[in-house]
């Protein structure tokens, strides 16, 4: 009998949305709908040899897949993951399996064939929603309304200002037109972005200092990676126009995060609003927690019913099929 570990399951949807009924008779499946924390993580997963995880919400370094001798598959949502080191997967004979096919781009967000169809993600309408949240100081204001008060401070109007984005992928690009119809300039960097691209997206490219130093809200959009970790941190929150915002939807790491609560005690920026971070969920003493200026949701970008019953019954799928010996959706 094999043990089967479905982690982060924070909405407890897992066992509904999968069709697990092909396991239960020869394995044993355990769901986790709280978080394990990272000191008693191997001690927690230890025992198990397939780990179902999402996208970041534990981490799998070389130091934590080492010490999982029984571990043989991990099933993810997305085509791959960002959270297992995969040098050592390999060396270590452990499988990854996804939720798409071998050479099919894209992630839980379903944010490629929106891209295509001229639509707004889910990822693109929270980073909208959240952009709107830290300018027009809902959080602030609904706090101070319940607690008896009244107004507080000065909403920033879009019109005139100019957006900045950081990464002009499928969900950035998605950002422009909106942008546009706020009457926002939009100027738009990545290592690799090019003019025709920014342009076919009706955005300026910009080198990063002058993104930096002409946003008024910066957004990002970039692929975590050993390039973008830490891409933004003191020195360059300092470049930014003092009262400037940031929203990141993104990943939580490429945000150096004790430079933006800095930033953002001292005024140099006025706000930010955060779908992701570092650790996964927020720990309960972290400073973002406590600042009025700072608007948070818990990585729900990609979070659809219609994209959980779909991520599940795959990832159900994978599991079934290795099991049977003919493993499917597999990550080199």
């Amino acid at each position: 009998m094999a043990r089967i570990a479905v982690l982060d399951d924070y909405i407890g949807c897992a066992e509904e949305f999968g069709d697990w009924a092909p396991l239960v008779d020869e394995h044993e499946i355990v769901f986790f709908r709280e978080p394990i924390p990272a000191d008693h993580l191997v001690e927690a997963i230890a025992g198990f040899d397939v780990l179902v995880i999402t996208q970041q919400r534990t981490w799998f370094p070389r130091e934590v897949l080492e010490r999982l001798p029984n571990l043989r598959l991990i099933v993810t949502n997305a085509s791959t993951s960002n959270a297992v080191d995969h040098e050592c997967r390999r060396e270590l004979g452990i499988m990854l399996c996804g939720t798409f096919d071998p050479g099919q781009s894209g992630g839980p967000s379903g944010s490629t064939e929106a891209a295509r169809l001229g639509l707004l993600s889910p990822p693109a309408e929270l980073a909208w929603a959240l952009l709107f949240a830290v300018t027009k100081r809902l959080g602030i204001e609904d706090r101070e309304i319940r607690a008896g008060g009244w107004q507080t401070g000065f909403p920033l109007p879009l019109s005139g200002k100019t957006l900045g984005l950081a990464g002009l992928g499928n969900i950035g690009g998605m950002m422009c037109g909106p942008a546009r119809a706020f009457n926002m300039d939009v100027i738009a960097w990545s290592e690799h972005l090019t003019e025709e691209r920014a342009a076919e997206r009706g955005a300026r490219l910009v080198t990063k200092e002058e993104l930096l130093r002409e946003s008024d809200v910066l957004a990002i959009f970039l692929q975590l990676s050993e390039r973008t970790r830490g891409l933004f941190g003191a020195a360059e929150f300092g470049q930014m126009k003092r009262g400037a915002f940031l929203v990141n939807v993104s990943r939580g790491p490429i945000v150096e995060e004790q430079a933006l609560v800095d930033a953002l005690r001292s005024g140099q920026l006025a706000g930010a609003a955060l779908d992701v971070f570092e650790q996964e969920p927020l720990p309960r003493d972290h400073p973002f927690r406590s600042l009025e200026n700072v608007v948070l949701t818990p990585h729900v970008g990609y979070v659809t019913e219609a994209g959980f019953r779909r991520a599940f019954t795959r990832m159900a799928e994978d599991v079934v099929a290795y099991f049977a010996g003919t493993p499917i959706r597999v990550v080199d």
